[in-house]
């Protein structure tokens, strides 16, 4: 089996789309990479971080990795995110804590850089659009740079003359990366925002420069219960129900997701 990598992005301690995504990607992956957030907003925060430890994944933080160990503020977050937050500290252990204060908020490996919101403002910046992708892409120093933090999958190709060129997302069909710096986001494992609950990650292939985007389903209702239980802002567990759309929450202020 070619060196193939599981990407993954913005868990947010969703325990059951996190498994369903292990389950679907099988044994087709020889490495996990994690994009950040792998804790804020669902029920299972120190278990989403043990699986990923116990096998050997390689992670950078987010906004709320940062804010659940005490690196960054709570108070830079909207109402409903600081209340998880908040809950996230006391269901972690010191340990955990301590291992999520320890990871980089960036990482550079071969021809991947690997950030949550941007290479630039790692925990806070946004690639929402082509000009936000463009600004990436033009100091880009790796052919790949990937990103998470907007829990919406996209795909950007960078040519100088025409800036960086959206790409349409084709799930489970296998696309080239090469020739001109790209950047991908895979969307969220737990808590997808365009729509589609489905947990969302990519397959990739550096050697080859091959990517995948991929997708699967998991089973909502009992992350749904777990949350009412442990009191969780009713509005993170509409989040969760199917066939809701959903959308990027408005801003606090200019940092407050």
């Amino acid at each position: 089996m070619s060196h193939t990598v599981l990407i993954l992005a913005d868990i947010h301690g969703n325990l059951n789309a996190l498994k369903a995504v292990l389950k679907d990607a099988s044994s087709e992956y020889r490495e996990i990479r994690v994009l950040g957030d792998i804790v804020g907003y669902g029920p299972d925060p120190g278990a989403c971080l043990d699986i990923l430890r116990e096998r050997g994944a390689v992670m950078i933080s987010g906004n709320h990795d940062l804010a659940a160990c005490g690196k960054i503020d709570v108070e830079n977050f909207n109402d409903e995110a600081r209340a998880a937050i908040t809950l996230h500290r006391t269901i972690l252990s010191d340990e955990q804590k301590d291992f999520l204060k320890s990871l980089p908020e960036t990482l550079k490996l071969g021809s991947i850089t690997m950030a949550h919101g941007n290479p630039q403002n790692p925990a806070w910046g946004y690639i929402l659009n082509r000009e936000t992708a463009a600004e990436v892409l033009k100091t880009a120093e790796t052919s790949l740079t990937l990103v998470g933090h907007t829990h919406i999958p996209a795909l950007y190709a960078y040519v100088p003359e025409n800036g960086a060129r959206p790409i349409p997302i084709r799930y489970n069909m296998e696309m080239n990366y090469t020739g001109v710096p790209h950047l991908a986001n895979p969307g969220s494992v737990g808590q997808p925002r365009d729509g589609d609950l489905s947990a969302r990650y990519i397959l990739l292939n550096p050697e080859k420069k091959k990517i995948t985007f991929r997708r699967c389903s998991w089973k909502t209702g009992p992350v749904r219960k777990r949350m009412t239980a442990a009191g969780y802002p009713q509005s993170l567990i509409d989040r969760m129900a199917p066939k809701k759309s959903l959308s990027i929450p408005g801003f606090r202020s200019s940092s407050s997701r």
